[in-house]
């Protein structure tokens, strides 16, 4: 296969996960290429430009081992960031990174110790333990991603819930919290898993466990990596049935960061007191805005679903002087001019989902409502009804 030319940029994402790849095989850990290298190692395509597509997966165990192997024997002029050894890192997964390198964004001050060129290792998570600690685990991620991430507003009351729960959990030491919530993600149980799922910022994506029972090598840029053996149904999932057809990548530099493979990170911070500033100022003239556009967002939220209340009693009345008619339409099964008559009564029973609630504002129109479903072959629907009941 004939390599293409690389930038210092891509030299060194490559020699990074080449670092991974030889940690790895030494100590017998599995790991993955993401998607996208793969998808560029099997389509022949070129290297990614971005600094930041350098992505291995790992499932939460093995993760914990690369870890722990990493801190016995620290490589020279490497570093492994997480939330354990800093309390400002950003997310929960493993950051391998170059010191001798540079990748300095200004709207990440301060959430990387060393910012440099680094190698992002995700962890394939699962559902695991008993129920409640798993939910009690799951909040507290989101809850986390919403304060601290790049996960926007709250969409529905069981978000807003999770903010709150982690603003008072935050009351004890970010720190702590941090390394507690990152420390029971590690710890998962991988007996009879049958769904892995990536969460990374605003992405959610979810492989048949089966993917990655086993692994196979192939070559990207003339070195030997592990893909999962199912490269097939790996792709399909993260890309679709016509991952072949997927376009170039489109690579824009930021014009606010700054990259380069020649100079020290630490060097570049010590040298650039100015910038730094210029950077403390500018988070902290944005946090003070998003705080006060987050208290106006919230009301608008709450001020919308007053009129979305108002909205149900409205049509709950509607129905209410229907209720004679919709009895004689179930008694004489007209079932084509039921779903005609409940029309409007699913479309706000779509809308009350979305907040994780049922239409039942009058029980009897509810009950109505179910047995139409019920003859009409919607069981999923109604069961779907019924779990918010």
């Amino acid at each position: 296969m004939r390599q293409s030319v690389l930038n210092r940029e891509q030299q060194k994402i490559l020699e990074l996960l080449k670092e991974i790849d030889i940690i790895c095989k030494k100590n017998k850990i599995p790991y993955f290429l993401s998607p996208y290298l793969t998808f560029c190692a099997v389509m022949k395509r070129p290297f990614p430009q971005n600094p930041s597509a350098g992505v291995v997966y790992m499932k939460t165990g093995d993760m914990e081992r690369f870890k722990n192997i990493f801190e016995e024997e620290p490589e020279l002029r490497r570093t492994l960031e997480s939330m354990e050894n800093n309390s400002r890192f950003p997310g929960f997964f493993l950051r391998y990174t170059d010191k001798d390198t540079l990748l300095y964004r200004m709207d990440e001050y301060g959430k990387y110790r060393y910012p440099g060129i680094s190698v992002t290792i995700l962890p394939l998570q699962c559902e695991y333990g008993p129920k409640l600690k798993y939910h009690w685990n799951r909040m507290r991620e989101e809850g986390w991603k919403r304060i601290y991430g790049k996960k926007g507003t709250w969409r529905n009351r069981r978000e807003l819930a999770c903010i709150w729960m982690v603003r008072f959990l935050s009351l004890c030491g970010r720190g702590w919290l941090g390394k507690s919530i990152f420390r029971d993600l590690l710890h998962q149980p991988q007996e009879n898993v049958r769904t892995y799922v990536i969460r990374y910022f605003e992405m959610n994506l979810y492989f048949s466990a089966s993917v990655f029972e086993r692994t196979q090598e192939i070559e990207l840029e003339g070195e030997r990596f592990s893909i999962p053996e199912d490269v097939e149904k790996y792709l399909v999932t993260a890309y679709g049935k016509k991952y072949r057809n997927k376009s170039p990548e489109k690579y824009v530099p930021d014009s606010m960061s700054v990259c380069s493979a020649l100079i020290p990170c630490e060097e570049f911070m010590q040298q650039s007191k100015e910038l730094k500033k210029f950077a403390a100022d500018r988070k902290r003239v944005v946090r003070r805005r998003k705080f006060g556009l987050n208290y106006r967002k919230y009301f608008e939220q709450c001020w919308d679903y007053v009129k979305f209340c108002g909205a149900k009693c409205e049509c709950s009345a509607a129905y209410r002087k229907k209720q004679s008619y919709i009895q004689n339409l179930l008694k004489n099964e007209d079932y084509v001019q039921l779903e005609k008559t409940f029309a409007e009564y699913t479309r706000m029973m779509n809308r009350c989902l979305k907040y994780e609630e049922a239409f039942d504002t009058d029980p009897e129109i509810f009950e109505l409502y179910l047995q139409y479903l019920e003859k009409t072959g919607r069981i999923s629907y109604m069961e779907k009804v019924k779990k918010y009941v």
